[in-house]
């Protein structure tokens, strides 16, 4: 088991080093946006160098400097527009400060023993010009990870619980109302559910925020406002919870040992809670671990609807057309596949934990 787990972590870091690079590669050739205003920029640009993406450059030649400001005022015009193209120019009177990009393969390097030595991941360039993506991240997480937690200690218990009681009543009314629930809310996004759910309970009848309150707001205010974005996160979770559950019961209910087990005079009760609930949580425990992969997916449309600070808002601000974000970008990506490896990782290692019988990794 030790060994599985050792060589299963190294796969992890692999994978997690290869998404990174290529998501390093596709991003680097896209449009770049640095900070619109002319102070914010000389800081990023300033920045770029220090982190070693580009170089600094004086061109103090008469000639070639009236030909580059001709450029920059008629680049339409210009035959030789390329040669200020992938550069920034300084207009400094009689010469031009110029930053220019070093070789891409050199941006990789120099980006990687950022990371390993400094764990600096770069500044923002429009969602928080020059703010470092580290702290960005570092004030959005907790609150992304305090709706995903609630959600899911939320739709657990309930989710058993209808599965339980829908295998334990199977073809009564209550099971097939249960199922006809369930099989609605699954079909349901969670965009969807989450603006009737504000339509409704925010707007329609008051009784809750329409929108997540600033960070300065204090009060109850702080506690109801995860009321609306739990449900909203919670409701096709918890379907499929109930649906897996009820299934995995109904299939040990009928089973041989637990007939046997009756036979020896437990009753139902004593039956399905020290042998049937036991053998069906081995596809239920790694469900929900890996659900929580979900939550978080489903978390990033509801934080933009309901203006929650968390990870999936910015990212989404960061992908905005003409606001692109390159380190927020990486950074924000760099976190989601960090959980969901991990997730994958804690799944194959919990079928271990939920039935000793099985041994991950073993030798025939």
């Amino acid at each position: 088991m030790l060994r599985y787990t050792m060589i299963r972590t190294v796969w992890v870091f692999i994978i997690l080093i290869t998404i990174l690079s290529i998501n390093f590669i596709l991003l680097k050739n896209a449009p770049e946006y640095p900070p619109t205003i002319e102070e914010q920029r000389e800081i990023y640009y300033a920045r770029q160098v220090s982190d070693g993406y580009m170089t600094i450059e004086l061109e103090r030649d008469p000639e070639m400097v009236e030909t580059i400001r001709q450029e920059l005022r008629n680049p339409a015009e210009s035959d030789e527009y390329t040669i200020i193209r992938n550069a920034w120019y300084r207009d400094e009177g009689d010469q031009f400060r110029i930053y220019k990009p070093v070789p891409l393969i050199n941006q990789y390097f120099n980006w990687v023993r950022n990371i390993v030595t400094e764990w600096n991941w770069g500044v923002s360039t429009r969602v928080q010009a020059n703010v470092p993506v580290y702290d960005i991240l570092l004030s959005r997480i907790p609150v992304t990870f305090q709706l995903n937690i609630v959600a899911l200690f939320f739709y657990i218990p309930i989710g058993f619980a209808l599965g339980i009681l829908a295998a334990l009543r199977k073809n009564s009314f209550l099971d097939n109302f249960i199922s006809v629930a369930v099989m609605i809310l699954i079909s349901l996004p969670s965009f969807v559910t989450m603006t009737f759910l504000v339509l409704v309970f925010g707007y329609g009848l008051g009784w809750l925020p329409v929108q997540f309150p600033p960070a300065d707001v204090t009060g109850t205010i702080r506690y109801t406002a995860f009321i609306l974005p739990v449900l909203g996160l919670s409701f096709g979770a918890l379907a499929s919870l109930t649906r897996t559950s009820r299934a995995e019961l109904s299939e040990v209910l009928t089973s041989e040992f637990l007939l046997l087990a009756r036979t020896k005079g437990l009753t139902q009760t004593q039956a399905v809670l020290r042998h049937a609930m036991r053998n069906s949580m081995v596809p239920l425990v790694p469900g929900i671990i890996a659900s929580f992969v979900g939550l978080l997916s489903g978390s990033v449309i509801i934080e933009v609807i309901y203006s929650i600070p968390g990870t999936g808002r910015i990212f989404i601000r960061a992908m905005t057309q003409n606001n692109y974000d390159f380190n927020l970008i990486l950074g924000i990506t760099a976190f989601y596949t960090i959980i969901s490896l991990f997730a994958i990782l804690l799944v194959d290692l919990s079928y271990g934990l939920v039935d000793p019988r099985i041994r991950m990794g073993a030798r025939k």
